[in-house]
């Protein structure tokens, strides 16, 4: 193990997992190479590694962490001090207080901040430039911090990833003729939705929502979705569900998932739900915005076609996707899925890139 750990200043890593942030922080943590050590707020009695680790007991966090889980996460930096610190909050004041005083009195000491949720980042740019790094999960949220003012040199783009799993023949992804939406709820993901629902109705395609009741405008997009697909959702061709245990069962009967969003509000980058879905050899058809789009230019990039780019205007969105219903590319591109999640979005890899990017910053400091 490295001599010194490196804190993680998250909500604590314990279940239940159902956020992005902390699955991916908790996959970070069990795919890191041995040799490294971590240390992280969680559950001391139930680590996620066998050994080697630093556990720091800390009770479950809901979605939105508290003042008082943050202060928490905050004081674990002033009680470990020797300890490298691999900040993923949100950036904000009381977080850039605290770090500015430690920076004061402990000026070696390496701080990195990974951006879970890139919304809004450039507002962040004081914030983030006196840090050793600033992680991004996507190329264009790098770009934007870059044009934000963020030196390039401080900068690294380390995209998220998923666990592998066993993907579906595509055949038998493609005879399946259901689209899944899995993601937040608002009025212009609403609209999107409503025209897709009119769009395939010909085709004998059905449509699964599936959306935790947790997003600003929530519940009003679902009421004008019961009005708006009454009919359709009485036939059972549309399902509208809330939070879904068992998200793998979603992905196994479903063809093509969606993402009918232009913003990744409170969520990462190249969201996990559409990762995991790719695994599975499910394709998916995004609205072309970045950064979530930046998944199929990944592809585009390595020779892959997982998907489709969409339009954001919700007729021109529906009609993209109804050609798609009627055509024949969906086995193509769910060979192509599987493949594209296992080269380029790979548990292994992210974490190896996490560690060098660690060593990277320990060897410079040597100097």
């Amino acid at each position: 193990m490295s001599q010194k750990p490196w804190l993680i200043i998250s909500k604590p890593l314990r279940p239940p997992f159902r956020d992005g942030s902390t699955v991916l922080l908790r996959d970070l943590v069990q795919h890191m190479p041995e040799s490294r050590s971590l240390a992280y707020l969680g559950d001391p009695a139930a680590p996620l590694r066998p050994a080697g680790d630093r556990v720091i007991g800390a009770p479950p966090a809901g979605y939105a962490p508290t003042m008082t889980d943050k202060l928490r996460a905050l004081a674990a930096m002033l009680r470990h001090p020797g300890m490298p610190v691999h900040l993923s909050f949100t950036p904000g004041k009381a977080t850039a207080a605290v770090v500015s005083l430690l920076r004061r009195l402990q000026p070696r000491r390496l701080f990195v901040q990974s951006l879970m949720s890139s919304h809004g980042a450039e507002a962040w740019t004081p914030l983030l430039r006196p840090l050793d790094a600033v992680v991004a999960l996507s190329h264009g949220t790098a770009r934007r911090l870059r044009d934000a003012g963020v030196p390039e040199s401080k900068i690294a783009t380390i995209r998220p990833a998923v666990a592998t799993t066993a993907a579906d023949h595509p055949s038998e992804v493609a005879g399946r003729k259901r689209l899944l939406y899995a993601g937040d709820l608002d009025g212009e993901i609403a609209a999107r939705l409503v025209a897709l629902a009119r769009a395939t109705a010909p085709s004998g395609w059905s449509l699964t929502i599936a959306c935790r009741p947790k997003a600003e405008g929530d519940a009003e997009a679902r009421a004008g979705l019961q009005r708006d697909l009454a009919g359709d959702l009485a036939s059972g061709r549309v399902e509208l569900l809330a939070e879904v245990a068992d998200m793998d069962a979603l992905y196994r009967r479903s063809a093509l998932q969606l993402f009918a969003a232009t913003h990744t509000r409170k969520k990462v980058d190249l969201p996990l739900a559409l990762l995991e879905g790719l695994a599975r050899g499910v394709p998916a058809a995004i609205v072309d915005v970045s950064p979530a789009a930046e998944l199929l230019h990944v592809g585009h990039d390595a020779g892959l076609r997982a998907g489709l780019a969409a339009p954001a205007e919700p007729d021109a969105f529906a009609r993209a996707i109804a050609e798609v219903v009627h055509g024949d590319t969906v086995a193509s591109w769910s060979e192509h899925a599987a493949a594209l999640a296992a080269r380029e979005f790979s548990l292994t890899q992210m974490a190896g890139r996490y560690d060098a990017l660690y060593s990277d910053l320990e060897s410079k400091r040597r100097k």
